[in-house]
Parts: C-alpha cells; sequence; structure tokens
C-alpha cells in the first residue's frame, strides 16, 4: 500500500487535534500511514473557546506538517444577535490574518444546529457567508449525520451517548439541514466547501452525483461515518464509476482525533486502522486484504485519480486563487 504514498504527497484534509501534548503521536501516526500534510479542523468548546490555539501550537512547531482550518467563537456573536452577523465575519478575515488556511463548521451537524438554533441560511451566518466567498476561504463542513440517527429503533447505543440520537422530533431533519445548503449555495456559488463524510450522501450515489453537478465548487470527503465503506461496497463497478467521474470532487480525509487516541491503545489502534482501510479502499481491487471481515470491496483506482483525491483537489480547494 505504501508504494503509491512513496511517490506522491498525501494531504488528510481532516484531522482533529485538540490536545496539545498528544503532538508527537500525531506525528508518528502520520508517518505510519505515509501521510505527508494534515489540515487541523478546530471545532468550538462548549464554554465558548475554541480549539483554535492547539492548532497554532502544532503550526509554529511543525510548519510544514499541517494546515488549519479554524472554528468561530460565539459569545461574541451571540452576545448581541443583531450585530452577529457582522461579528462573525470579522472572526473570518481574523482567522486568514492569523495564518489559517480555511474554516472548520460543525455548525450543520443537528446537535449542534439545535443548540445553536439559527437556520444555516439565516441572517446570523448572511455576512459569514459573504465574506467567504468574496476571500475565497475555504470550509470543510458538517452537515447533517447518518439517517439511523433520527430512527430511535436503529440509532446505535454509542451515538445516544453521544447525544445523537435525533429521533424525539426537536431536531432539524436530514432534508431542512440540506434545504439550508441548498439556499446558501445558490446565493453564494463561489463558495469553496468540502463536506464532510462524503455529505452522509454514501446510500444516494445518484443523488450525490446530481449536487456535485449543481454545485462545481464544492467537495466531497472521505472521512468515515459508521457504514460508509459498507455502502460504497454494495456495488464496486457503480461506486468505482462515481469516483472515477468525480475524481476531481473527492477528498482524502480519515476524521483521525486526539481524542480518540487520549483512550491509549485501542484508540491509536483505531486511528491506524482508518487511514489504511481507506487507502486499501481506494487503491486495491476487490475484497480488502485487512484483518477482519472482508466485507469490504476496493476500488483499484489509477494513479491519476489517486493523486487527485490524495493531494491535488485539496491544494486546489485550499490554495488556488
Amino acid at each position: 500500500m505504501d508504494s503509491f504514498a512513496a511517490s506522491t504527497p498525501i494531504i488528510d484534509s481532516h484531522v482533529h487535534f485538540v490536545h496539545p501534548w498528544r503532538m508527537a503521536d500525531v506525528l508518528a501516526l502520520m508517518d505510519a500511514v505515509s501521510c505527508n500534510r494534515s489540515n487541523l479542523v478546530c471545532l468550538p468548546n462548549p464554554d465558548g473557546t475554541t480549539q483554535n490555539a492547539a492548532a497554532l501550537h502544532f503550526k509554529e512547531h511543525y510548519p510544514e506538517r499541517v494546515y488549519l482550518s479554524g472554528a468561530l467563537a460565539y459569545g461574541p456573536a451571540l452576545a448581541n444577535v443583531s450585530r452577529g452577523q457582522d461579528v462573525l465575519a470579522a472572526q473570518v478575515r481574523a482567522l486568514k490574518a492569523q495564518g489559517f488556511d480555511g474554516l472548520k463548521l460543525i455548525e450543520g451537524k443537528p446537535q449542534v444546529r439545535k443548540l445553536l438554533p439559527y437556520r444555516l441560511d439565516g441572517s446570523l451566518y448572511a455576512s459569514m457567508w459573504a465574506t467567504l466567498e468574496e476571500e475565497q476561504f475555504p470550509v470543510v463542513f458538517h452537515v447533517a449525520d447518518p439517517d439511523e440517527f433520527w430512527d430511535a429503533e436503529r440509532c446505535p447505543g454509542w451515538a445516544r451517548q453521544f447525544g445523537w440520537d435525533y429521533s424525539d422530533g426537536s431536531y432539524p431533519s436530514k432534508e431542512d439541514l440540506y434545504a439550508e445548503v441548498d439556499h446558501i449555495l445558490a446565493r453564494h456559488p463561489r463558495l469553496r466547501i468540502i463536506f464532510a463524510h462524503f455529505y452522509f450522501l454514501s446510500r444516494e450515489l445518484e443523488r450525490a452525483a446530481s449536487f456535485l453537478d449543481a454545485h462545481p465548487s464544492v467537495c466531497f470527503d472521505l472521512a468515515p461515518h459508521m457504514d460508509m465503506y459498507e455502502d460504497f461496497s454494495q456495488d464496486p463497478p457503480a461506486t468505482r464509476d462515481f469516483f472515477l467521474r468525480y475524481q476531481d470532487r473527492i477528498i482524502y480525509g480519515t476524521d483521525t482525533d486526539t481524542r480518540v487516541i487520549e483512550r491509549g491503545p485501542e484508540g491509536v489502534s483505531l486511528m491506524r486502522h482508518i487511514p489504511r482501510l481507506i487507502r486499501a479502499f481506494l487503491e486495491q481491487d476487490g475484497a480488502l486484504a485487512l484483518p477482519g471481515p472482508t466485507r469490504y470491496r476496493g476500488l483499484g483506482l489509477p494513479g491519476s485519480a489517486l493523486e487527485n483525491i490524495y493531494r491535488a483537489n485539496f491544494e486546489r480547494i485550499y490554495f488556488s486563487r
């Protein structure tokens, strides 16, 4: 698997770095899975702070290994909601001035959308979207979640523990969130957005294709959600055709997270397994040669497509102005 990595740089577009003392662990993990650089995606914290300081700490020590996508701080914006949109727009410009390469938004996750009960296409965010488009400042955007999280019978127990059971009717639906995004993209067609977790459309490739065709400035990342790679493996020829057709719209990402590494050897093992699974899925043909059940089927993509997915698409979104 490492033979391809030896000939082209690999950028992981989706890494959560929360614990500064885990910097060496993240670097070791990157080296173990042949990742040249990572995009550290920051989130707002419940106490009103953000994870931006940890990411800046990493970049200060290893600027050649990371890109940064900062988070918004909502305390100042919500202190006076009537001026909130100007505050968020100013934060975007401030992040760019501080050396961040893009923005990370978790605000489309139903749990967060309920905590911040403001439509994504509403007035609070209006100036932010305009500024992001004007500045061509890219965004990694989490919108929606797996379908099972809205179904009380199918929602996994581990998801409930995280507060991701949306079955009581008090959360926005997946379709509501998608409609808000459609409105945003209609108003701002030049936004550079990487939708995390394949926009939760791994079971709906025709819909995914229609969305990408309608919005030529956006991409999907490959950070896994629940059964995403099982979904891809249901019809390998159709999935391979999709990945070849949209090879310039798909971006490698793993959702590596120091919060998982903090769990100890089991967490480290999981964080090593995920990038190996994704790379095997992209590079190998047929049943994947990985430990455990062989329910995943690889695509065996050509080198030109792999180079786009591993590096070129991210660089185009983040650095072509």
